[in-house]
């Protein structure tokens, strides 16, 4: 194998995977055994690297007596995984502005900075919570990510929404993890929530009218404070990065009220590449939708209510028609040309 070469490590790939790497991508085809002898490494730290670069889209096993591994075109590969590095910079660098707004903030004139109140445990936040949206007037502001005090089904959402209150919530790939999450989304797109999904969102807030806002001093639940903030131009700042982030997060679509279930991909014949994505189901654009957003195979499954070997086939003719050889890759380019 070649010397150790650091070039990967920008996108979580440390030079002996690298090396690894290489080594299959000089010999497609090769074994484990193969890279064994090559190496000289032990077989749990080869198996950890190829499952890390399998799972970064960088090789691909090839079933069978004796399972061999290849190569993917690094080029797209590695091109996905750096878009991936600029987009998680990109929202350090809002954060970092929303942060530095609320750092000039404090210690200005008390009535030109607005109001900061401390809430001291989920009693106070929740009551707080309500009180703000029974408040609201025009529009509600969610970032939605786990841990979570509070239930997960806002109670108040359905009857704000009929009201005429728009909400719009970015949720973060990990909101889906737990039985019968992606029906609840469902429920509330049915009542009129707008929702999105990004991965590496930043933290929790709900902001109402752009004129308040919460959020959490931090994400560890024992540690229960949030900040409730008022009439501050950390709002404004709020209100910004929520704008930014949602232009950037992928759209869900509710489920059809025909199609409970999800059903097979129509597999006509003579039907192209391009025929079959433009006319793509809801169920399979909300598919690419969860793998563009980050979900694992095994969270897709279960929220689609199939097995993980039916969504494989189902994505079959899905990664085809993308020319994707990657689950990222194949949800990257749907969001990419817009079909999610």
């Amino acid at each position: 194998m070649l010397d150790d070469d650091p070039a990967l490590e920008i996108v979580g790939i440390t030079a002996f995977e690298e090396r690894v790497h290489r080594a299959v991508l000089a010999s497609p085809g090769i074994t484990l055994q193969e890279l064994l002898l090559r190496s000289g490494e032990s077989a749990g730290r080869i198996q950890s690297a190829l499952a890390k670069l399998r799972a970064k889209g960088l090789v691909t096993r090839v079933t069978g007596r004796s399972p061999r591994w290849t190569a993917t075109n690094p080029g797209t590969a590695l091109r996905s995984l750096a878009r991936g590095v600029l987009n998680d910079l990109e929202r350090l660098a809002d954060t970092a502005d929303a942060l530095e707004v609320a750092f000039q903030t404090i210690g200005q004139d008390p009535e030109e900075a607005g109001h900061f109140e401390v809430l001291a445990g989920p009693e106070q936040l929740t009551r707080w919570y309500v009180r703000l949206q029974q408040e609201a007037e025009h529009e509600v502001l969610i970032f939605d990510r786990p841990p979570y005090v509070l239930d997960y089904r806002n109670p108040l959402q359905d009857a704000r929404l009929r009201d005429g209150v728009r909400y719009r919530t970015i949720y973060a790939p990990e909101a889906f993890q737990h039985a019968g999450a992606l029906d609840q989304l469902d429920d509330m797109l049915e009542s009129g929530e707008q929702a999105r999904v990004l991965p590496g969102l930043p933290f929790k807030m709900v902001l109402i009218d752009r004129r308040q806002a919460i959020m959490p001093l931090h994400l560890d639940p024992p540690l229960t404070r949030s900040v409730l903030i008022r009439g501050s131009t950390m709002v404004v700042a709020l209100v910004e990065l929520f704008e930014r982030l949602w232009r950037e997060a992928v759209p869900m679509y509710p489920r059809p009220a025909d199609a409970p279930g999800a059903p097979e991909p129509a597999d006509e014949p003579g039907q192209g590449e391009d025929q079959q994505l433009a006319e793509l189901s809801v169920e399979d654009r909300r598919l690419l939708a969860l793998l563009a957003a980050g979900l694992k195979d095994d969270a897709i499954a279960r929220q689609l209510g199939m097995s993980p070997r039916s969504l494989r086939r189902r994505l079959r003719p899905l990664m085809d028609a993308l020319r994707a050889e990657t689950r990222f890759q194949a949800g990257a380019e749907a969001h990419r040309r817009g079909l999610v």
